[in-house]
């Protein structure tokens, strides 16, 4: 017996769709793709066939009549929306709007919370940092402590729920007396929200490498730069060259043990033209 879909659990309108319609067949056979468009006040009788096979989008219009034709409440109506616009949009920065509008429906912070926790960690610049100070100085500093290490600095609250949530991710953790220590761990999440919230991550990390240029001197930093003409096979050849030396620099950190400072290393190859 299938249950009934809540659109909450979702990242994706068409597997919501795909599977309410499934549920909605179980309790009465005649529901098919012909029923359900005419019920919607749809002329072409298989639209709603042609939006779950991902070659007809949602507009507002078609949405809405969905949503009544589906049974959806106002609040359903909103976060499906959201989601339809967020699985839609063509740019980051949009994605990154509709997607922070879900996380503002308890329903959806309710199931997804830790998928909102990861979310947090990419889009701030100190919490990667804060996972490898924690466990400086035998994992015994205080939130004061790490925000005044910071640079640029933060307040102790920022640094206070900072480790909350690296606690909550399980990237950190308190022994019997208190002291902090990593814990092997990754953060993974499904391909929706994957690319939505690396891309965060970098963005933040490329203007902290922009105002690093004033923050430090150049004894303290390292940005450098080539500007060439490469074809598409060679672009391949250099990621995979990029790729060996952060193995290589993560190898050689792994194995220091008398680390002292957090950096970070930004590597980036991107077109300056089309191709010719």
């Amino acid at each position: 017996m299938i249950q009934m879909p809540s659109v909450y659990d979702y990242l994706d309108y068409r597997r919501f769709l795909s599977d309410l319609m499934a549920f909605k067949k179980q309790g009465d056979k005649k529901y098919s793709f012909r029923y359900l468009s005419n019920a919607c006040g749809f002329a072409s009788p298989n639209f709603i066939k042609l939006v779950l096979d991902g070659r007809r989008n949602l507009t507002n219009e078609s949405l809405a009549k969905i949503a009544k034709g589906f049974g959806l409440s106002t609040a359903e109506r909103e976060f499906f929306e959201n989601l339809v616009f967020m699985n839609q949009a063509e740019t980051h920065g949009e994605k990154d709007h509709y997607y922070q509008k879900m996380m503002a429906a308890k329903a959806f912070t309710k199931i997804h919370k830790i998928d909102k926790a990861r979310y947090e960690y990419f889009s701030k610049w100190y919490y990667p940092a804060i996972r490898e100070i924690a466990v400086f100085n035998g994992g015994d500093y205080s939130p004061e402590q790490i925000a005044q290490l910071l640079h640029p600095r933060i307040t102790a609250k920022e640094a206070e729920k900072a480790l909350y949530l690296l606690a909550e991710l399980d990237l950190i953790e308190k022994d019997h007396q208190g002291k902090w220590h990593q814990v092997d761990s990754s953060i993974t999440t499904g391909p929706e929200v994957q690319s939505l919230i690396i891309a965060n991550f970098h963005k933040e990390m490329l203007k902290l490498a922009a105002e690093s240029i004033d923050r430090f001197s150049s004894a303290e930093r390292d940005i450098t730069g080539l500007t060439i003409s490469i074809s598409q096979k060679k672009i391949s050849r250099i990621k995979e060259l990029i790729a060996g030396l952060r193995k290589e620099l993560l190898t050689m950190a792994c194995q220091d043990e008398t680390a002292d400072q957090v950096v970070q290393i930004n590597f980036q190859v991107f077109p300056l033209s089309k191709q010719i």
